[in-house]
């Protein structure tokens, strides 16, 4: 969503590559007042590919890439886990974000979760969070399939600064 993927993990802060457009999509989301957090799987720090000083470094290269668009991270909610470790904090559960809807005293009811996965879809369903897929992940699968999904997105968008663009047009449409 923020990031270039890899099939093989990014293992280091080399290999981290932020799309050009996130600095411009998170700015237009802060604009907005919305709260900006990550709510990521990291199963490499479990599998011993990398270690949280590594994932550290990578958020703080992200902040550091956001910061002259006036965007901000907010939170950064962390899945260190294994996905057979069957833990609560793991997408698509919630665990996670139970914590930073807690931590920030968020309503669901007037968020989005972005994500480019099915799991980020029904993570935040889940929660009745409004939900964008967003089309930048490896394997993303074509419109088609993503239609069938149960929960589906309630918007499919290319990518994330299409998603904060999506957010910024319908508020300004809203109804009083």
């Amino acid at each position: 969503t923020l990031n270039a993927d890899s099939a093989d993990y990014i293992k280091s802060v080399d290999e981290f590559r932020i799309f050009d457009f996130t600095p411009e999509a998170l700015g237009i989301l802060t604009r907005l007042g919305f709260r900006n957090i990550i709510i990521t799987n990291q199963s490499a720090v479990s599998r011993g590919m990398i270690t949280t000083e590594i994932l550290d470094r990578m958020h703080a290269k992200l902040k550091s890439a956001i910061q002259p668009a006036g965007a901000v991270i907010d939170g950064i909610y962390i899945c260190p886990h294994l996905p057979e470790d069957n833990c609560g904090c793991r997408k698509p559960r919630t665990a996670n974000l139970e914590k930073a809807v807690r931590d920030f005293q968020i309503d669901v009811n007037r968020s989005y979760f972005i994500g480019d996965s099915f799991k980020d879809i029904q993570t935040g369903a889940a929660l009745n969070c409004r939900t964008i897929f967003v089309c930048t992940g490896i394997d993303s699968p074509p419109i088609k399939v993503i239609n069938q999904w149960r929960p589906r997105p309630d918007y499919i968008v290319e990518n994330l600064l299409e998603a904060a663009k999506l957010i910024e047009y319908m508020g300004k449409n809203r109804k009083p």
